[in-house]
């Protein structure tokens, strides 16, 4: 195991050092794309005030790429002054900003295509006025043709994972992502509030995963849970994806994911027995548990997506002492709202009806920092459970009761 992760980690930094010397070039018909925002004063202040807010932290004030910080990174800051980005045509730098690579994000599901080229706009603006000018572009009708003909597609939410459910999201290939949830221990508005400081001092849950993407419709997690001492792995897969020109209007996405306990062997009484009599035997099979979903997601404005979902979870062991008595099965209907409060924040909501008969998972969140390569959570849910194969086998907190604090951290690389 420690050659495994050695190896790992020795394979990700390798993947890092080539992309960060690798030039950086986008796709020709990408490049051939036209400018469709005129630069006038409103648009280069709408262009401005983006920069400021999303842009100056890494490139300057300026755009030259010099804030001491992050000089150490690599590759560099990109300076917007030199003449070999002013160069590049504003397809190419529209390009750039939405898909980003590496610490630099992607923008396509943070900012509208407008505020893009508006931003654009703006990055011409720095340099200086003899380089200003994008490079001469060829055969221009053959690629707006082209363009005309391109399907431009919808992502409803910008990442792969809302809260404890899933989402329609793929990500893309030449990379990969790493999460972690964490819950904390529950909580009440009283004097525990303040002992168990927000619940923080009192035993957590907790959940890292890799995600691994094949193609743009086919990715592959791995993760671990403490909590079951779960280890799972599932695939998801893109079916049908959500088009700007609203020929589909919605994205449909299906996940299975098959989840192993870690834990000691159960200790039953040498007299226990199957729910049919039969002498009860603890074996490979019953630490096995699965999970298949149908997600349906479309992002209705650029401020507020929705997605429904169906869910079928199953147990290879079911207590069958409980009351009420338990099934193997579940079936649940979840339902996660999203909406944008700012550029880097905002509101997710996420509602999971089901037939388990003591379990309705409720949580909120809210994103404090977020862009499209990465997005930090805070959580509040009547849950500690994270993984599906736990959040609906376990009984959830009733308001009575309290809930818990927690935080969700997710990076794309």
């Amino acid at each position: 195991m420690k050659k495994f992760i050695i190896t790992f980690i020795a394979l990700v930094w390798v993947s890092f050092q080539l992309q960060a010397q690798s030039e950086w070039v986008a796709p020709q018909e990408a490049a051939a794309v036209k400018n469709p925002l005129i630069p006038n004063p409103e648009n280069l202040q709408k262009g401005s005030k983006i920069f400021k807010n999303l842009c100056a932290g890494c490139h300057g004030k300026t755009g030259k790429g010099d804030v001491p910080a992050m000089q150490g990174l690599q590759p560099k800051p990109t300076d917007f002054t030199t003449q070999k980005f002013q160069n590049q045509s504003d397809g190419a730098i529209f390009w750039k900003l939405s898909e980003g690579r590496g610490m630099m994000a992607s923008y396509k599901n943070m900012l509208s295509e407008n505020e893009r080229w508006a931003v654009v706009n703006y990055l011409r603006n720095l340099a200086p006025k003899s380089s200003s000018a994008p490079a001469p572009e060829k055969d221009n009708e053959t690629h707006k043709t082209t363009h005309k003909k391109a399907t431009k597609l919808v992502d409803a939410f910008p990442f792969s994972q809302l809260i404890n459910g899933k989402t329609t999201h793929i990500i893309q290939p030449k990379g990969f992502g790493f999460s972690i949830q964490h819950r904390f221990g529950a909580t009440k508005l009283d004097k525990s509030f303040i002992t168990n400081f927000m619940g923080l001092d009192l035993a957590a849950n907790i959940r890292f995963s890799f995600e691994i993407p094949v193609t743009r419709r086919l990715q592959f997690e791995i993760g671990r849970t403490r909590y079951g001492k779960f280890y799972d792995i599932n695939a998801k897969y893109a079916v049908l994806q959500q088009t700007e020109d609203h020929k589909m209007p919605v994205s449909v996405t299906v996940l299975s994911d098959i989840a192993i306990t870690t834990e000691k062997d159960l200790q039953y009484s040498e007299t226990a027995t199957f729910a049919d009599g039969k002498a009860f035997e603890y074996t490979f099979k019953h630490r096995l548990y699965y999970d298949t979903q149908v997600l349906i997601s479309r992002k209705f404005s650029r401020l507020f997506s929705a997605q429904i979902g169906a869910e079928f979870l199953w147990r290879n062991l079911t207590p069958y002492s409980t009351k009420p008595k338990e099934k193997s099965y579940v079936i649940a209907v979840p339902v996660s709202m999203r909406f944008k409060t700012g550029m880097r924040s905002a509101i997710s909501l996420e509602i999971m009806p089901n037939t388990h008969p003591r379990t309705m998972p409720m949580s909120l969140a809210y994103e404090v920092a977020s862009s499209g390569n990465h997005v930090f959570q805070i959580t509040l849910t009547n849950s500690d459970r994270i993984l599906s194969q736990n959040l609906f086998f376990k009984p959830t907190l009733k308001h009575k009761d309290g809930f818990m604090l927690g935080f969700n951290l997710s990076r794309y690389f």
